[in-house]
């Protein structure tokens, strides 16, 4: 197995042929379940005297409780326990890390944002009745200063939006990857034939999901059952274990079913866990489960990491060749500052020298966290930079990426170099992509100087392109198995994980079928089940190429087993020897292939693989002797579990430059009389590097778009300025789009097999989300001739800019 780890180069190992791998799948494994509303969510639990559990929240953006009296909630009709603060069964800390470990105050008496979580938790019969007793805690609070704009958080005589983390400012990723370097900056100006400058903003927008965040605790004795809305279901499993003096993981018991939206968000705060933290307390008080719940309103506080000001000063030659980029950025709330804002710009160029300083702060509103994709602000930053440079020289856009391609300040030649050595096809990745989605939306012909089209209703017309890579290549590590049925040689994959959508289950099962020689219709995954086995669920993208390493291995290890079996004694048992399947064959001489193990050398000498595994009866073959003539058949359990660790952006000895390339473009259509911006047409172009599902592919293609251009075009969570409350904590006034909000959506896969992952995968699921916010502001620059930077471009953002407001 060891001979398979090796993923710092190409895959040495793909399969010879496909029968599964790269098809349209006949099915979707989860497919009748969601699509008949037969599905099974976390929200759908119901248990035997459950109870229900809601949290007070803070009315303002930065309080402590003074003093608080729960006298009357304790006695309302229907109210079974109430959970304080200050109660002494509270450890000061616990690890609430739903994603990496965090020491947190489990129930806190300090509100840091309005609408937070604080001072008391109520366990009632119904939701409502926990609502209403809630209206019943009297709190005397402590009102404190706030702030809510990050430069304003910057500045040294800002009001402190968390002293008891932050007492002397609210500027805290001093040292923390904040500063990017390379090259000579100076020098990158002075050689620059033009210098330009611009500013550019990002709104706060929310992580908000179709299904409310919520989790169900039950004890069975001293054994935890949790349901989990997680996206991490095995770190929940390991975070519960630390809890109340340790918990030994095997007498945890974990569900984790289908999930209404798990992409980031959420489950990577510690609020997530502390839920889970309240109800195992009122759990154990009550001797009842107890599901809590947020509210809709008060899943929109946490969102995106994003938010803040950018200002970029870009330096290039008249032919587009960038010769310097200089950024300074102030963002808001990331509970990771670890992804900059210039990285990609270094990971996909040849610009030689760049600088970037990027200032997190802290303000009165809620986490902020990789939401819906990561990277947001790379992505930003690296659409606006290019396209500015394209309009300050009259380029076109495509041309300007093309010249600037490459990696790490060196140019094409260098990567190219990197692509040989390292055993990978040379090509041009980025070009393959160009030409595909040139010719998909017409950009010969369609794209125009700016300001420059008005089309026969009246709209002006606007093209845009840009261009990124795919971080398919965080660290991250899984094990999944796999084990064939007894009685009907059927494979089962066994792994929990998270349900995000994207039909990674039949992805797997298509991995798995290929590498088995098996029929798909014999494998099958439930991710819901808690075998042990702990499989990485998505995170920046990287769950194909850590987890199909992971299946890979398990099948081509179980594969070997298999023929192993076949051609020696199928068991050896006190009751005697069972005879090989193929006598006179070694395992090399066997293969499979549609679940049948056949001779190589001679097909018609074969036996299906239910055949091989034998019935197991009531207790597996009851006699070793003929009976009747007939000899009870028996093998050898059949099961292997692969792993893989992934270690590549984030561990610098493991740097691995990127080859693929994606490519976007998005037309629109701008009334100017009212604003409005209409996304008529949008083309993704993906070098997925294989692919494994296609349906899934172009399904997260689909899905990137629309959230993209709801991001770009409405998408911003609004607060008071005065008083610090979210005003649109809704899903009437927050306005997301949905896909009849954008136009016909091209959705093309380009397969260089130039991905670090198994048969030379990467992932697809966040560069288009990311990227396609920041496209719409070329896209309304061709159509007006006015850059609009200010995100999300708001048609009173619109009017204002036509000077009509």
């Amino acid at each position: 197995m060891e001979e398979m780890f090796d993923n710092l180069r190409a895959d040495k190992y793909p399969l010879k042929e496909y029968n599964y791998i790269g098809r349209r799948g006949p099915r979707r494994i989860d497919g009748f379940q969601k699509a008949s509303g037969n599905a099974v969510y976390t929200m759908d639990v119901q248990l035997p005297g459950m109870l229900h559990m809601r949290f007070l929240t803070s009315p303002y953006p930065h309080a402590a409780i003074k003093n608080m009296d729960t006298s009357k909630a304790e006695s309302f009709p229907g109210v079974r326990a109430i959970l304080r603060y200050d109660d002494p069964e509270l450890p000061p800390i616990a690890d609430l890390g739903g994603h990496v470990p965090s020491a947190e105050v489990v129930l806190p008496g300090i509100a840091h944002f309005q609408g937070e979580e604080v001072g008391a938790a109520v366990a009632a019969d119904t939701e409502a009745v926990a609502e209403e007793a809630l209206k019943l805690v009297e709190v005397e609070w402590e009102e404190r200063p706030f702030v809510l704009d990050p430069e304003e958080a910057l500045k040294p005589d800002a009001p402190l939006a968390h002293p008891e983390l932050l007492p002397n400012g609210n500027h805290y990723n001093a040292g923390l990857l904040d500063v990017l370097e390379l090259g000579d900056i100076s020098q990158g100006f002075a050689e620059a034939d033009k210098v330009i400058e611009f500013r550019s903003e990002r709104r706060l927008h929310t992580w908000i999901g179709p299904e409310r965040p919520c989790g169900v605790f039950r004890w069975n004795g001293d054994c935890p059952e949790v349901w989990v809305k997680q996206q991490r279901p095995h770190i929940a499993k390991r975070v519960i274990s630390s809890w109340f003096g340790g918990v030994p993981m095997n007498k945890i018991k974990m569900h984790c079913l289908y999930q209404g939206a798990s992409f980031g968000g959420w489950s990577q705060t510690p609020w997530n866990m502390a839920g889970h933290y309240c109800a195992a307390v009122l759990a154990k008080r009550t001797g009842r489960p107890v599901k809590w719940t947020f509210t809709r309103r008060e899943d929109f506080y946490g969102g995106e990491m994003d938010e803040g000001v950018y200002y970029y000063k870009v330096g290039a030659k008249n032919d587009g060749t960038i010769t310097a980029v200089q950024g300074r950025a102030v963002l808001a709330n990331q509970i990771w500052p670890v992804f900059h804002f210039l990285k990609h710009l270094v990971e996909n160029t040849r610009i030689p020298n760049i600088h970037g300083q990027l200032f997190v702060v802290k303000t009165n509103k809620g986490p902020t966290v990789p939401v819906r994709c990561e990277q947001n602000a790379n992505a930003h930053s690296l659409t606006l930079i290019f396209d500015h440079v394209a309009d300050a020289f009259g380029l076109d856009p495509i041309e300007v990426a093309l010249k600037n391609d490459g990696a790490d300040g060196h140019d094409m030649d260098w990567l190219n170099e990197r692509k040989a050595e390292r055993g990978f096809e040379v090509r041009d990745s980025l070009r393959e992509c160009v030409e595909k989605g040139k010719a998909a939306i017409g950009w010969y012909n369609r794209w125009h100087p700016p300001g420059k089209k008005r089309l026969p209703n009246g709209r002006m017309h606007g093209l845009a392109f840009t261009w990124d890579h795919e971080w398919d290549d965080s660290a991250g590590s899984s094990e999944m198995a796999i084990r064939i049925e007894r009685n009907d040689g059927t494979a089962t994959i066994l792994g929990m994980g998270s349900d995000v959508g994207v039909d990674a289950e039949n992805s797997y099962c298509q991995i798995a079928a290929d590498e088995l020689g098996m029929r798909l219709d014999d494998v099958y995954y439930n991710p819901q089940a808690d075998p042990g086995f702990f499989r990485m669920t998505p995170d920046s993208s990287t769950n194909m190429s850590v987890n199909g390493f992971a299946i890979r291995h398990a099948a081509r290890i179980l594969k070997r087993k298999i023929l192993e079996a076949a051609a020696s004694p199928r068991g050896k048992t006190q009751r005697g020897s069972f005879p090989p399947a193929f006598p006179d064959a070694g395992p090399e001489d066997l293969d499979i292939k549609d679940s049948v193990i056949y001779l190589k050398a001679d097909p018609s000498k074969k036996m299906t693989m239910a055949e091989f595994v034998g019935p197991s009866g009531v207790a597996g073959p009851l006699v070793s002797h003929e009976n009747l003539g007939v000899r009870s058949n028996f093998s050898v359990p059949l099961f292997a579990f692969g792993y893989h660790v992934q270690t590549g952006t984030y561990a610098p000895q493991h740097l691995r430059p990127r080859f693929c390339r994606q490519a976007h473009f998005m037309e629109v259509e701008v009334d100017t009389e009212t604003g409005l911006i209409e996304v008529t047409r949008v083309v993704n172009v993906n070098d997925v590097g294989k692919v494994i599902n296609r349906a899934s592919c172009e399904g997260q293609q689909y899905g990137g778009s629309y959230m993209g251009v709801g991001r770009g075009r409405s998408e911003e969570v609004v607060y008071d300025p005065v008083t610090g409350i979210m005003l649109n904590g809704n899903l009437l006034d927050y306005k997301m789009a949905t896909m009849l909000d954008v136009g016909p959506i091209d959705t093309l896969l380009v397969e260089t097999g130039m991905g670090y992952g198994p048969y030379g995968v990467i992932g697809i699921g966040e560069d288009i989300a990311t990227v396609m916010p920041a496209l719409l502001g070329p896209a309304v620059y061709n159509a007006l001739g006015i850059w609009i930077d200010d995100f999300p471009i708001t048609p009173d953002k619109v009017l204002k800019a036509l000077s009509k407001v």
